[in-house]
């Protein structure tokens, strides 16, 4: 294949993948040529990018976007909204902020908190006081999202000095809201937001790299042509008890595995 030109190993490597194309530029010269090429990298890029999406300044390739774009999540115009790609399929992913959810009581400081944290990328999270009713609800347009791709939605949150009123699981829930009047993949299931989930049906959260913890609300598959909006929400208002130390960052969309 080395005695192909150049334009035709980049075409063939934009039918492939972005972990494809940088595992192929050890081939040889020409090989690594073409894996840099923009034609490449255009493939991998979005077709559409967001309202709101502006590309940093200094990155003269589209290589060099794309891993930006991978590593360093771009906040959109509301700034309670976060725009990256996924590594291995350049398919792209979003993050809601607390401040874009809909908190029962999130408005009243007798209950909730907005607080600054470190190293995060929206300016404000939200720290639960004490509720006895406790509901948090999420939309985005699935016109947002890539065509044709599996999806799963991540509640992120973490704990302050002291949680408590967690240790049993919660209602979740994940409804596809088509413009069609109808509603259609309604997803309810039990999570725990403790890694000791109480009950063999729950699933547990696991710890990112940020030093989060995440636990999924459900998954969805996106379509070509869908219309509407993904409704994700946990709830627990059934048990008349206290709630409190939960530290809210936001509602994560990506690619599933």
């Amino acid at each position: 294949m080395n005695n192909l030109p150049e334009d035709c190993i980049a075409m063939i490597l934009s039918l492939t993948t972005p972990l494809d194309v940088c595992r192929s530029s050890a081939v040889s010269r020409i090989f690594r040529s073409a894996a840099d090429s923009d034609d490449v990298w255009n493939h991998f890029l979005p077709a559409d990018f967001p309202a709101g999406f502006a590309a940093p300044a200094g990155l003269p390739t589209r290589k060099q976007l794309f891993f930006s774009l991978v590593d360093n999540p771009l906040l959109l115009n509301d700034t309670h909204l976060s725009f990256s790609l996924e590594r291995k399929s350049g398919n792209k992913c979003y993050m809601m902020a607390a401040r874009a959810l809909s908190i029962v009581w999130g408005h009243d400081p007798r209950y909730w908190h907005w607080i600054s944290l470190p190293n995060t990328r929206f300016g404000e999270v939200a720290e639960l006081i004490m509720v006895w009713w406790l509901e948090i609800t999420g939309k985005i347009n699935i016109t947002l999202l890539s065509d044709d791709t599996l999806y799963a939605a991540h509640l992120v949150f973490k704990w302050n000095h002291s949680p408590y009123g967690f240790r049993q699981p919660v209602e979740a829930s994940l409804v596809f809201l088509a413009d069609t009047e109808s509603t259609d993949d309604v997803q309810p299931s039990m999570i725990s937001l403790t890694q000791d989930p109480g009950c063999d049906e729950a699933q547990s959260p696991v710890l990112r790299r940020d030093g989060w913890y995440e636990v999924e609300l459900g998954h969805f598959f996106k379509r070509r042509g869908d219309m509407g909006e993904i409704e994700m929400s946990l709830k627990e208002t059934k048990r008349p008890f206290e709630k409190k130390g939960l530290i809210l960052y936001g509602i994560e969309i990506r690619p599933m595995p």
